[in-house]
Parts: C-alpha cells; structure tokens; sequence
C-alpha cells in the first residue's frame, strides 16, 4: 500500500522519496519539526516550555503514513513501584484511548535518563510505551498529529 498525498484539487502517491515534501505540508498546517532523520521519519515538536522542545511524535513514510507517539511514567515520580507496574499505568491511561482511535502498541522499552555529566550515575528511568498507526494519506496523519499533540503523554497518577 502507498500513501496518498492529498492538496487541494490534486492527489498523488506518496512514497519514502517524499519526505521533503511532507515535511513542508506539516510546517504548513503549523505544525513545528523538531528532526528529520532520513529516509523516511519525521519528528514533531512538542513545546515543553519556550525555550525547550521534546519529540515524541513521529510521522514515517513507507507503507502508508505511519504516525506514531510515546507515552511514559518515570520512576521518580512512583519510587516504590515495579517496571511492569509502570508500564501497565502506560496503557491504562493512554493505551485504552488511543486503542479506541485505532493505534496499536508499537513497542515498550525502560530508558535510563542519566546525568550528562556524569554517564555512570542514573538520574531517573522511563517507562514508555509508543502506539503507532497507519493512515493513507497526509491529511490524515496531520488530523492524528494533532489529536496526539493534545493528549496528556506523561502519566504522573
């Protein structure tokens, strides 16, 4: 399957080679970049404050138009919790809503935040979950873009 790009009065298929271009549709519709890492992967910023930026949103090109987030619990914030506890608050907060969109769990992975300087001391680990899906055109990965961008990623409770 090959994705759709959709612009008004106008529809194409899109394919990896085409990652300039979407790139430049979703800075169109105001969305902002944070990377591109070729062939094929798009981040969108998130804005955690004026002056600092996080990218757990990606767009893929490939089969389709993959638009995928990363949802996470850090162990600072439940101490005494174990990983696989942590990981089901994951999917019980975010999981359930974007399986109701149509996501599918991608992956879970425990990442070591550590010191930048000092790489042996450990400062906290996350817990992330990311969900992905599939879409067939550009106008609608920047419809679930945008629902991802409004959805809370980071489960404290």
């Amino acid at each position: 399957m090959r994705a759709h790009f959709d612009l008004p009065g106008v529809r194409k298929l899109v394919s990896s080679a085409d990652l300039k271009q979407v790139k430049e549709e979703l800075a169109k519709a105001g969305l902002e970049i944070y990377r591109t890492r070729p062939p094929a992967e798009i981040q969108v910023a998130e804005r955690v404050r004026l002056h600092i930026m996080d990218s757990g949103i990606r767009v893929r090109l490939g089969e389709g138009v993959i638009v995928s987030f990363t949802a996470r619990t850090q162990r600072s914030d439940f101490p005494s919790v174990s990983s696989e506890q942590l990981f089901s608050k994951v999917r019980d907060a975010v999981g359930s809503i974007a399986g109701a969109r149509g996501y599918t769990e991608e992956g879970a992975q425990a990442i070591e935040v550590k010191d930048p300087m000092d790489d042996a001391r450990v400062l906290d680990t996350w817990h992330e979950v990311t969900y992905a899906k599939t879409l067939e055109s550009v106008d609608a990965a920047l419809e679930e873009v945008r629902w991802a961008l409004s959805i809370e990623k980071y489960v404290t409770t």
